[in-house]
């Protein structure tokens, strides 16, 4: 089954100052940092959809994000919905590290259990839904809980809408073996954790994806 692939790069990296998945990574006059995010687990999922304003110069689908919502569930649905895949891996746009092994277990573990509609690591007691397994039928029941949840001036809680769905948490003691140091949920949101994640990919230029 062809797995898809969605990253999404629809926020204002507030706390960055500046939009995170266009910065090149981890050098200066490298390619900008969705890039990495998706040459990562090409060789698990197909062609990437980014939901977001722009490609960044890729060429990839872009998808805008689902109207009359915010924030990253309006990304995931709209992702969702524009799909053609019926499992999609998601991604955020700021996971410098993502590891092509840990993507291809969720994906198996999906379609061992079809009746699952989400595969979602957990991490320190909580979800991880931005490297996660999605199945498209989860769309229905993501935008009705959105729905629900959305107020006026506030996205819904991307935490809350995933629980909607019948989801089938990864435990860590199951996903260590995939990806022992949990480097895939390293993301980058304030210059403090992009400057630690460059400087980890300097020194061991073959983690993640690059392996």
């Amino acid at each position: 089954m062809m797995l898809g692939l969605l990253i999404l790069a629809g926020g204002h990296s507030s706390r960055m100052g500046r939009d995170k998945a266009g910065l090149p990574f981890p050098n200066p006059d490298d390619p900008p940092l969705i890039r990495r995010v998706a040459d990562g687990v090409s060789g698990v999922a197909g062609p990437p959809t980014i939901v977001g304003p722009v490609d960044y110069g890729t060429g990839w689908r872009l998808v805008s994000d689902e109207p009359g919502l915010s924030g990253p569930v309006a990304g995931l649905i709209a992702g969702l919905a524009a799909s053609t895949s019926d499992l999609v891996l998601v991604l955020a746009a700021d996971l410098p590290f993502p590891s092509p092994r840990l993507a291809r277990e969720l994906a198996k573990l999906a379609s061992r259990e079809p009746e699952s509609q989400a595969i979602v690591p957990e991490r320190a007691g909580e979800l991880e839904p931005l490297f996660a397994v999605y199945r498209r039928d989860a769309l229905a029941d993501l935008r009705e809980m959105a729905r629900q949840l959305g107020r006026p001036g506030h996205g819904p809680s991307l935490y809350q809408t995933v629980r909607a769905v019948r989801l089938r948490t990864v435990s860590e003691s199951e996903w260590h073996a995939w990806d022992p140091e949990g480097d895939s949920f390293l993301n980058c949101n304030t210059p403090d954790e992009l400057a630690a994640a460059v400087a980890r990919a300097r020194v061991r230029p073959n983690q993640g994806g690059y392996r």
